[in-house]
């Protein structure tokens, strides 16, 4: 199966082209994802066609992930292929898989974290909000804690990436309950009138 794997929840967007599960090409793009990522694929990859793409949604950057998937949509409607949502965290699980409990935090904004556990490289605890004071008693329950932010209190950083991602796919089945949208698990707040 030929792979397109788009990972925009962080301000590095990735992209990788691969045939099941082994790397064929991979990049980063520059600019916004809906402004060069098929103008960057065309030159990449002149003849392409994918079987699936696959999208991360994140936790992360909720313009940049809807941007990927805007894009992963209308190349899918003329490749004729299923988009499909992923765990950006799975990239980043794929960087540690020995860790007997990784922690993945990230900035949720509003004074909240989100929080993703991980048992040797498997999801064990899907991704949850938290209030940030909660971080320290969070942070006990981890072999080791990574974040993509700069978040204080985690020194080690971890970005996730299209390759880790399409490499993650060996080991961790994609979610048929997952929703192709950004995570985000709190409601939207109202604006006042």
């Amino acid at each position: 199966m030929l792979r397109l794997v788009l990972e925009a929840s962080t301000p590095t967007v990735t992209w990788a082209w691969g045939q099941d599960h082994q790397l064929l090409q991979s990049g980063t793009l520059p600019g916004t994802v809906a402004a060069s990522l098929i103008p960057t694929l065309q030159n990449s990859l002149p003849n392409a066609r994918a079987d699936q793409i696959v999208v991360g949604v994140g936790p992360g950057s909720f313009s940049g992930i809807r941007a990927a998937i805007a894009s992963a949509l209308g190349m899918a409607a003329a490749w004729s292929c299923p988009v499909v949502p992923i765990r950006s965290t799975h990239a980043i699980a794929r960087q540690f898989p020995d860790i007997t409990v990784l922690g993945i935090f990230s900035d949720a904004r509003r004074g909240d974290i989100f929080a993703t556990y991980y048992e040797n490289g498997k999801l064990s605890r899907a991704t949850s909000v938290h209030p940030m004071s909660e971080l320290p008693t969070l942070l006990s329950r981890c072999t080791l804690a990574v974040t993509p932010d700069a978040l204080a209190g985690i020194p080690k950083n971890a970005q996730p990436s299209a390759p880790h991602l399409l490499a993650s796919l060996a080991g961790c089945p994609l979610e048929p309950e997952l929703a192709l949208a950004p995570l985000h698990l709190r409601p939207a707040v109202t604006p006042p009138r």
